[in-house]
């Protein structure tokens, strides 16, 4: 919900919902949904990086 909320503001033209890193901006939602993903899949943000599947 917090991502659809985002990018709607970004495309009602508020950028400052892309990447502004002290609300939950497209950029900031995204990172952490990917953190979420990674722990899912029992990884560290390390171990995926070093898989090639965290660039």
């Amino acid at each position: 919900m917090k991502l659809r909320a985002a990018l709607d503001k970004v495309k009602a033209g508020d950028i400052a919902w892309l990447t502004r890193p002290l609300i939950d901006s497209y950029h900031t939602v995204w990172f952490e949904l990917h953190e979420e993903l990674i722990q899912a899949v029992g990884l560290t943000r390390d171990e995926a990086a070093k898989s090639g599947d965290a660039q």
